[in-house]
């Protein structure tokens, strides 16, 4: 049935848009009487399935539509939908659009950021596993340190490196300086005293705490701890009328902590703390964190707990801030080394799981492989060590995993690639078990943001959650941080949060302070992106998105070769064009990294308008560029040296011109491929990384897949020469500079004819035919050339030593390229061949970094970074 239904102020027909009650939106499908209900009646057909029907209600059917779009209402509820109603429902249409897009944009650019993050870590514990042959190999090499200990312990190494045994004598042999300003700290530790030092975190954090009060507080933790007899598993209670505030990850992010701090007030009778591990590294607060908390638990020492996490360990601090780590540059920057041997040491006393009131389990990582695992067993195992490199043990599995697993929906064990070979994630029957075998209700883990970017997660049917409490993670993730609060009944509540910018709290606290802040330390200042953290979700995401691309590159880097053979060989015609879909296949089956591929190829890999990319133009524009700028700010003589050595090696090969010219063109095409480079090579016997190979072979390439050979050897011997000239002292050549004037000035007369060129020269001066130029051929070609004043003999036999390479009395024709410079007409760049060689080397250097490292610090077990004799750089090698 069809009508209208109008009055002047509120015209309605069948057809027209209109509101229902002010807030569903819809058109008018009906108007008229009904049975269920007197007087007029509007069918409306809702925009939205927020309806009850489709049209048919109550036995009958007055108009059809959608199933739950169909809703009936009196006309009083029903009102025309204006104009600049119908224009303000387009526009916040935009604006939710644009707000969904740009969360939508925000969440692939934090998958891809996540995905490095874990890809660091896997690529850790990957080095971890060679660091336990490196060791072994040293060992082997070095008997004499191989009495060293190795660092299964911090208690054995801090012994090796003279540190007192006696925990309450730390820090009782350093003096504070009679111009530190900062807070002094006595004990017993008083309220007063507690009071004093957290004003100060939190008017002045970039002042630090003088090292002998750090030392004391270690040390008399220590004590405590070994005196409270504190195992792996910690078992409290939630105070008494009281609550316990639960942390995940803070990683040295001072504003989560004080923020939670101010709200719930600082530990005391009533309030207890719980920090879930993961205090250091990341962030420029970490040591602050600690020194608050080993105040407020000396002094209340029922109300404040800690449990281990995986960055609490010597490996993982010691890598820099932007690869996962940073405790060990902080406490250097701010203290020194010895007191960060002494955390090393307070970090294996922690426990790795606390119970609360019997009912609720706190661990940072996840629930271990081990089936039937009690909390009993896991008391049983000797945690004073370092997380274990490689698991090999039932005891090594319950500690690794404590601190590294992660949970899965689907059932059981399974591996966690994306962390590490190590690393395990387990199932919601692994929880359910675990759980029910302990006689417990919850299991709180942290070491992850979730997905969602909020606080906290709730997985496996309610029985695990995930809580994080470091907001907006290393100043770009844009997520949310929480914390859990439990009252004595062990109710709990979710408490989320985004910290303000720390500057700012600081200036706030300081407005009101009661005890007049200190003034602040010039010379010490945050170095990290803490203060700058981004006010909005398009500003984090700029941030994340930048540090996405940097890390790609650098990894783009390490598998330059493998990206370029797995591209050549669907490149069937040598094109050098590839489709995107291709390219994004590539990039995923050869870095193994799952990352929203199609949301980064416009800005990485710059398809053309067929949808194609040319992947030669992409591996040679991409570059490690930190690196890359560092290598400019020092002698770059080492970078020509190694292309010296790779020409030497062909000289050395002495090959005649004949022979030359059939290595590097063995199909007599007269153009040299990369194929027919990397053959001509391999034959001859050259000792080249495969690496170092490759990237020559992209440079061939890049002129369109092949050179003239002529051309090639110029621009290979050009580039030798310029290297060779500029002073290396360890080059067969030497550094005759007169030999090198005489053979300059005979070069340019012989190539001053520029219908000749030097293969040319070469054969007119090889008098016999035997594909070599004899010490008398070159001295009759120098004669011809009537030079005036003429070249004497002496000369003449200087100018043919410093020219034979190899010393067997006569050249090859490479010796003889070498002997004399040309401009080569389009080489535009003569460095380029050094720059991919080095490139590759230092790519190779980064990638097994943690390893060297480890290398090198087996020689330096003091940690005084003094320098390595080549032998032991040799060894570590």
């Amino acid at each position: 049935m069809s009508g209208t239904m109008s009055s002047p102020k509120n015209p309605i027909t069948i057809g027209c848009k209109v509101t229902v009650k002010g807030k569903s939106k819809g058109v008018v499908r009906y108007i008229g009487p009904t049975k269920f209900g007197a007087g007029i009646w509007v069918g409306v057909e809702l925009d939205k399935p927020k309806g009850q029907h489709d049209g048919f209600y109550d036995g009958q059917r007055y108009f059809t539509c959608k199933p739950m779009h169909g809703v009936y209402a009196i006309s009083a509820d029903v009102q025309p939908l204006k104009p600049w109603q119908s224009a303000v429902r387009v526009i916040q249409g935009l604006v939710r659009g644009k707000a969904e897009k740009q969360v939508t944009d925000h969440k692939k650019t934090f998958l891809a950021w996540n995905a490095l993050e874990l890809d660091e870590e896997a690529q850790h514990h990957e080095q971890c596993a060679t660091q336990e042959r490196v060791e072994a190999i040293l060992r082997a090499s070095h008997p004499s340190i191989a009495q060293l200990p190795n660092e299964i312990s911090a208690l054995t190494l801090a012994n090796a490196c003279g540190m007192s045994p006696d925990f309450m004598q730390w820090g009782s042999d350093i003096e504070v300086e009679a111009d530190y300003e900062g807070p002094h700290i006595q004990f017993p530790i008083t309220p007063q005293g507690a009071a004093t030092l957290l004003h100060h975190i939190r008017s002045n954090p970039d002042y630090p705490v003088h090292k002998k009060y750090v030392a004391q507080l270690l040390g008399r933790i220590c004590q405590h701890l070994m005196d409270d007899k504190v195992g792996a598993v910690n078992h409290i209670e939630v105070p008494p009328k009281g609550k316990l505030v639960v942390f995940g990850d803070t990683h040295g992010q001072l504003a989560d902590f004080l923020l939670v701090l101010q709200r719930h007030g600082p530990p005391s009778d009533k309030v207890a703390y719980l920090l879930n591990g993961d205090i250091a590294d990341r962030g420029d607060n970490s040591l602050e964190i600690f020194v608050v908390i080993l105040v407020y638990k000396l002094l209340y020492p029922n109300r404040v707990f800690i449990n281990r996490g995986n960055h609490e360990n010597h490996d993982i601090n010691r890598k820099p801030a932007d690869c996962g780590g940073g405790f060990y540059d902080e406490i250097m920057y701010k203290l020194d080394g010895s007191i960060f041997l002494m955390f090393q040491q307070f970090f294996e006393l922690l426990p790795l799981t606390t119970i609360i009131n019997k009912q609720v389990c706190v661990l940072h990582g996840g629930i271990p492989r081990v089936e039937g695992l009690t909390l009993n067993r896991v008391n049983s195992i000797v945690r004073r060590r370092q997380c274990p490199k490689i698991v090999q043990t039932i005891d090594d599995a319950i500690l690794f995993d404590l601190m590294w697993a992660d949970p899965q929906e689907a059932k059981g064990i399974a591996m966690a690639a994306q962390r590490g070979p190590n690393c395990r994630k387990f199932g919601p029957d692994i929880t359910k078990r675990f759980l029910a075998d302990n006689s417990l209700s919850l299991c709180i883990r942290s070491h992850e943001v979730p997905i969602s970017l909020r606080g906290f997660e709730e997985r496996h049917e309610g029985r695990l959650l995930t809580v994080f409490s470091a907001s907006n993670y290393c100043g770009q993730a844009g997520n949310y941080g929480a914390i859990v609060v439990f009252d004595d009944e062990m109710s709990y509540t979710l408490e989320e949060h985004m910290a303000p910018d720390l500057d700012a709290m600081i200036l706030e606290y300081n407005k009101t302070a009661t005890i007049p802040p200190i003034a602040p330390n010039p010379l010490i200042q945050r170095k990290n992106s803490e203060r700058d953290r981004p006010q909005s979700l398009a500003q984090s995401r700029e941030l994340m998105n930048h540090e996405v691309i940097s890390k790609l590159e650098v990894k783009i880097c390490q598998y330059k070769d493998e990206l370029w053979w797995y591209w050549k060989r669907i490149d069937e015609n040598g094109t050098g064009m590839i489709p995107a879909a291709k390219w994004r296949e590539g990039m995923t089956n050869t870095l193994k990294l799952e990352i929203p591929w199609f949301s980064l190829q416009n800005e990485l890999a710059r398809p053309n308008q067929n949808g194609e990319v040319d992947y030669r133009d992409f591996l040679n524009r991409i570059r490690n560029k930190a690196i890359m700028t560092g290598l400019k700010k020092v002698d770059n003589s080492w970078e020509k040296q190694i292309l010296v050595t790779l020409y030497e090696s062909i000289l050395m090969a002495d090959l005649t011109l004949k022979q030359t010219l059939a290595e590097f063109d063995p199909d007599g095409d007269g153009v040299v491929s990369p194929w027919e480079f990397k053959q001509a090579l391999e034959k001859a016997k050259v000792d080249i990384p495969d690496g170092q190979l490759t990237a020559l072979m992209r440079l061939i390439e890049k002129d369109g897949g092949k050179l003239d050979v002529g051309t090639f050897l110029d621009r290979f011997q050009l580039v030798y020469s310029r290297a060779a000239d500029e002073g290396l002292e360890n080059t067969n050549v030497g550094n005759g500079e007169r030999a090198r004037d005489l053979l300059t000035r005979v070069g340019r007369h012989l190539l001053q004819n520029r219908e000749k060129n030097r293969m040319s020269i070469f054969e007119e001066a090889d008098i016999d035919g035997d594909g070599f130029v004899q010490e008398g051929e070159f001295y009759k070609m120098i004669d011809k050339l009537n030079l005036v004043p003429p070249i004497s003999m002496e000369e003449k036999r200087e100018m043919y030593r410093y020219v034979d390479v190899n010393g067997d009395g006569h050249l090859n024709y490479l010796e003889f390229c070498a002997a004399f410079k040309a401009k080569v007409v389009g080489m535009d760049n003569e460095d380029e061949a050094i720059s991919a060689i080095v490139e590759t080397i230092v790519s190779a250097l980064q990638k097994n970094m943690q390893s060297l490292e480890f290398a090198f610090r087996f020689f330096d077990r003091k940690g005084k970074s003094g320098p390595l004799t080549e032998d032991q750089i040799d060894v570590s090698r």
